[in-house]
Order: structure tokens, then C-alpha cells, then sequence
């Protein structure tokens, strides 16, 4: 995809992938499996509710929002993984907190931590992030 295009089920990664998905009325947050599709997206997806989407999977983002009332793609993200040798790559780990569309009940988050990867770039001797591209949701402890 070099131009935005209506956005189509088939665009998303194949295989296993994160989503942080913005409805009109909430935030979806989670993991979807080959065969465990996760069954709010896929509603969301069919009710036509989704006012904008990342969906990642550690090799690429998928962006998706809407653009005249149609739900749009856009060209994946793709930053490889720290030490390619092409460029300069910083990966970051975010925690997240507990809310209403992370939680395990009792407190807890579902998801512990956002994984980001940063490809950085340099002008006049200056370091700046050129591209961020959401790699993956974790569960588990943050230490």
C-alpha cells in the first residue's frame, strides 16, 4: 500500500497479533490468535465501529482511522529490530495500568507493558526518532 486505501480484514498480520483499537464508545485492547480471533474486534470490525486501529505483530504496524466516514489503511510500519545493522533501532518498554479496557480484575492489568521500536535517524548532527512502530502487548510482572 503506497497511498491510504479502504481498509479490508485481509490487511492485518497474519498469524497472532496485538491491537489497541479506538470505538466510538471505547477502547479495545488485546491479542488475537489464528483460530481465537478475539470476538469484540471482529464485532467491531463487522458493526463498522472502529474510529481507529494499530495492529502489530513485532514485524510491522498496520495503521487504520477514518477518513470521510470510511475506515482507511495505510502504509504498514516496519522497523526492524535493534542490531540490523541498517540503521539505528531503540526498543522501549511502556508500562501499562490497570483501566477499564486493561484489566484482569482485582486491580490488575491485563496487559503489563507496550513494546515499542524506534527507528532513529540524524540531521546536523542531531538524533531524532524518524518512524515508532508499536511491536507487541506483554503480560507478567513489571520489575
Amino acid at each position: 500500500m503506497t497511498t491510504p486505501l479502504a481498509f479490508r480484514r485481509e490487511f492485518l498480520p497474519k498469524g497472532s497479533f496485538s491491537f489497541i483499537v479506538h470505538l466510538f464508545d471505547r477502547l479495545l485492547v488485546g491479542i488475537s490468535h489464528p483460530g481465537q480471533e478475539d470476538g469484540r474486534l471482529l464485532q467491531a470490525l463487522e458493526r463498522d465501529e472502529v474510529l481507529e486501529g494499530h495492529f502489530f505483530d513485532g514485524s510491522m504496524e498496520i495503521y487504520v482511522s477514518r477518513v470521510n466516514g470510511e475506515l482507511t489503511a495505510y502504509e504498514p510500519i516496519v522497523v526492524k529490530e535493534p542490531g540490523n545493522g541498517e540503521y539505528d533501532v531503540i526498543e522501549r518498554s511502556y508500562e501499562l495500568e490497570e483501566a477499564p479496557y486493561n484489566t484482569a480484575g482485582k486491580g490488575k492489568p491485563k496487559y503489563n507493558r507496550l513494546v515499542v521500536r524506534e527507528r532513529i535517524a540524524y540531521e546536523d548532527d542531531l538524533a531524532y526518532v524518524k518512524y515508532a512502530m508499536l511491536c507487541r502487548l506483554e503480560r507478567g510482572d513489571v520489575g
